[in-house]
């Protein structure tokens, strides 16, 4: 069998030789499908696939709070809350907490060289243990550690070690210094205002390295460093219900999530029945997978790429199959002649995989280089914010995958022709001739059916393509509410010994501002918490507005809260429709005031009723006096507008650490001056994170233009393929019925009667496969909800638009046979073969 198998195989190779353009086709169409294939599988595998670095991860899940009542689902919950759920909890082996974001939470490192931020995750003591990892050197935090007022102590990541310390082996033990830029003593001051002591702060102090993690781990994604939980919160946000975190636990054997949901339901509706000011009978808990979690949108969206390409090299095959089909049924004498002189169908089948086994190692080998290609540009081309998209490589895992495509597509290639062809009656094929008129009928029917394959699957690549561009569309045209152009932003996290205070930092911000509207060129500048559409921008606080009691506060919608300086919704470009912006003079000393959006306004007062004058109360920290509407601006995410509140910088003592500034022209040619400026205030701050604000949109959209852009490039690819295979069927068909068209052209036909002959054989094909691909459309397409931004699964707009684009691309296949068939000379079709 080894020996007819390499023979086999050297007369594949010879005929492929023979026959250089039907190869490089066929090649060229294998390596795009196999190498789009390899390429996605690569990420798919890096990223999904690989275990992460967590012990048992199956068993490990996130939880926090939703909303029913409710369009926010995400609620934080508190260290109390927390320490109830891990208390009364029964379904879990280890129960920790974290931050939900790492930014609000950063710190400058300071005394090793210039000053940088570093994203900081605050982390209960059994954060690592629940993980089921430990530092690659040094140690974990211990309870004992995670207490308020206790000694700082850090676990910092490999990367800032290797980056920052060097990969310094007796760094374990060492101080660095970190400064929050008072945002501990702000956060203290607002959680309660009167104090009875000093309020904690982390502000140039040391803190001692204990603990660095391995490589490959990264969670939350983005942190550069570790620090206890309750032993950086202090007293007020320890004792408080003020959430900030979510929960990471893992589930004992054999519990499901839906019964540690349940769990945590019964334990919140038990602790709100103890705080009646707690919104609980709408509250519940979320419990999903930890990897679920960590990868969010990623996992669809990849998998939804890996699928597209899986189609594609379907549609890849079917063309291959048709090309071959129609080569063997060509060579019908032949295979007869080989019949006749004892070859068995096996014998026969087994020459005719091996040429189709010939190609797909062609294009196997091809497509591999393409795959390299392809995976070297797809982490520049990809959303940073993809776990691990930086780590993809060519690996023995994925050439083994490719060699086993290589395979399959060799199979799928082959098996139609060695099925049909093999079977060869004798008497009827050395016996046939030119005199059959209408062409072979053998393998008709198939290759029919291979073309209506290809058309359908193309036409549900389409229109899942043509869905994911509408919605990218959308996201692009939305109405943001503010002005990206021509705005620069930056981070300023002051520190050092001339920053005792939240009041000094406050007057270094102003005077910064004002020396920096004071230059040519630039309309305004301003500063806020957080940069908009980064992470959640403020913080949430429930509210409520004038007519309810105090106590209501937290029965009401969560709000999206930002702490701003005068100037700032000019600069970054929310109109104020009604009222009056912020002024220096609103400080503590002035009555409260705030600003909301238009959206919030309509909520809390009645349908004509001037919201200006009016007050709420935000948090249960008393009342405020509404003096402006600022428009509504989608500062958390693009797919979300909230309801905004923006309160004075110099009454609420979170300090602002994103200054943003609005140039008559582009905003790259005024960051040196900014720069300057701040050096000039203090030459000891660091200016970190500049970007524009274009640039900040633009980095929202990565994730959704990336799917975009990898589908389109698929499913034009498919479209062509379809093209192609409708050209070469009707192709074939012409060539096959030349001698009848001839003898119609002769009896009378007329050129519109041909044209008609030929067009109606691929519209009927194209039809039944657009219909095909039609119903496959409908019923797949569900499974991208989650990825469209208001265009609904089953667009009708979108469907119809993208059945007449493959119909014309059909079309325009048959046409191109059709006009040479319309050319074919009566006498010379008489005498053909």
């Amino acid at each position: 069998m080894l020996e007819t198998l390499w023979q086999d195989l050297r007369h594949g190779a010879r005929l492929s030789l023979k026959q250089p353009g039907f190869t490089l086709v066929a090649v060229m169409t294998l390596a795009l499908g196999i190498g789009a294939n390899t390429a996605i599988f690569s990420v798919v595998q890096t990223v999904l696939l690989r275990p992460l670095p967590f012990m048992r991860q199956e068993r490990l899940a996130v939880a926090w709070k939703t909303d029913e009542t409710s369009s926010h689902a995400f609620i934080e919950i508190s260290i109390p809350e927390f320490n109830d759920w891990r208390s009364q909890s029964q379904v879990f082996e280890n129960l920790a907490a974290m931050t939900t974001t790492v930014y609000g939470f950063s710190y400058m490192l300071t005394g090793r060289g210039e000053a940088a931020e570093v994203n900081s995750a605050r982390v209960s003591a059994d954060f690592f243990p629940t993980l089921g990892v430990n530092p690659a050197l040094g140690r974990a935090f211990t309870p004992d550690e995670d207490r308020p007022g206790e000694a700082g102590v850090v676990v910092i990541s490999h990367q800032l070690w290797q980056g920052r310390f060097g990969g310094d082996p007796d760094l374990i033990g060492q101080m660095i210094t970190l400064n929050d830029g008072g945002k501990q003593a702000a956060l203290e001051a607002a959680v309660n205002p009167n104090p009875s002591g000093p309020a904690i702060r982390l502000n140039d102090i040391g803190m001692t390295v204990i603990g660095v993690m391995p490589a490959d781990f990264e969670f939350p994604k983005g942190v550069d460093i570790w620090v206890p939980l309750s032993a950086t919160s202090g007293k007020a946000l320890v004792e408080n219900r003020i959430g900030f975190l979510q929960a990471v636990g893992r589930l004992k054997p054999a519990v499901t999530l839906e019964q540690a949901q349940a769990e945590l339901d019964t334990i919140i509706r038990r602790v709100a029945a103890e705080h009646p000011e707690m919104k609980a009978s709408a509250e519940r808990s979320v419990v999903k997978p930890l990897a679920r979690h960590i990868f969010g949108d990623a996992r669809p969206a990849l998998y939804l790429l890996l699928a597209a390409t899986a189609l594609l090299l379907l549609i890849a095959c079917a063309n291959i199959a048709n090309l071959m089909l129609a080569r063997a049924t060509s060579r019908r004498k032949e295979i007869a002649v080989r019949a006749a002189l004892g070859a068995s169908r096996d014998r026969i089948a087994r020459q005719l995989m091996s040429e189709s086994l010939v190609l797909a190692v062609a294009g196997g080998g091809l497509g591999t280089l393409l795959a390299y290609l392809l995976i070297g540009m797809l982490p520049g081309l990809a959303p940073a914010d993809i776990p691990r998209i930086e780590a993809v490589r060519m690996n023995g895992r994925v050439l083994f995958f490719t060699f086993g495509l290589t395979f399959l597509s060799a199979f799928i290639c082959g098996l139609a022709p060695a099925l049909i062809t093999s079977k060869v009656n004798l008497n009827e094929a050395l016996a046939a001739d030119s005199s059959r008129v209408g062409g072979e009928p053998r393998g008709n029917r198939l290759r029919g059916a291979l073309v209506v394959g290809q058309v359908a699957v193309t036409l549900m690549l389409l229109i899942g393509a043509g869905l994911i561009s509408r919605s990218f569309l959308n996201l692009q045209q939305v109405d943001l509410g503010f002005d990206p152009r021509n705005v620069v932003t930056l981070q300023l996290q002051l520190h050092g010994e001339k920053y005792p205070d939240v009041e000094s930092t406050r007057d270094y911000i102003q005077q910064l501002l004002e020396r920096v509207e004071a230059q040519p060129g630039i309309i305004s500048a301003g500063a806020a918490l957080i940069r908009p559409l980064e992470a959640p921008i403020g913080w949430y606080v429930r509210y409520a507005a004038e007519g309810q009691p105090p106590d209501e506060v937290m029965r009401n919608e969560v709000l999206n809260c930002e702490s701003i300086t005068p100037h700032y919704l000019r600069s970054i470009g929310i109109p104020l429709k009604a009222g009056r912006e912020f002024t220096e003079q609103d400080d503590a000393d002035a009555p409260q005031v705030v600003i909301i959006s238009e959206a919030l306004s309509r909520r809390i007062v009645a349908p004509g009723v001037d919201p200006l004058g009016k007050r709420i109360n935000l948090g249960g920290q008393g009342w405020c006096t509404i003096v402006g509407i600022a428009g509504d601006a989608r500062l958390r995410e693009i797919k979300e507008a909230g309801w905004n509140v923006y309160v004075p910088y110099r009454q609420f003592p979170y300090p602002v650490t994103c200054v943003t500034v609005r140039a008559a022209s582009d905003p790259s040619s005024i960051i040196a001056m900014v720069r300057g400026e701040v050096t000039a205030l203090d030459p000891d701050q660091a200016v970190t994170s500049v970007k524009t604000m274009e640039e900040v949109v633009s980095t929202a959209l990565a994730r959704p233009r990336f799917n975009t852009l990898l589908l389109n490039l698929l499913s034009a690819t498919a479209a062509l393929l379809a093209g192609v295979g409708i050209y070469g069927v009707i192709s074939y068909s012409v060539m096959r019925r030349t001698r009848e068209i001839g003898i119609r052209m002769a009896l009378g036909a007329q050129t519109h009667d041909v044209v008609k002959l030929v067009m109606m054989q691929g519209a009927k094909l194209a039809l039944v496969g657009i219909g095909l691909g039609m119903v496959g459309a409908v019923c797949l397409t569900g499974l991208m909800e989650n990825l469209l931004f208001e265009v609904s699964a089953t667009d009708p707009l979108t469907f119809a638009i993208i059945a007449l684009l493959l119909t014309a691309v059909a079309l325009l296949a048959c046409w191109l046979p059709t006009r040479k068939a319309t050319k074919v000379d009566p006498l010379v079709a008489l005498k053909f073969e």
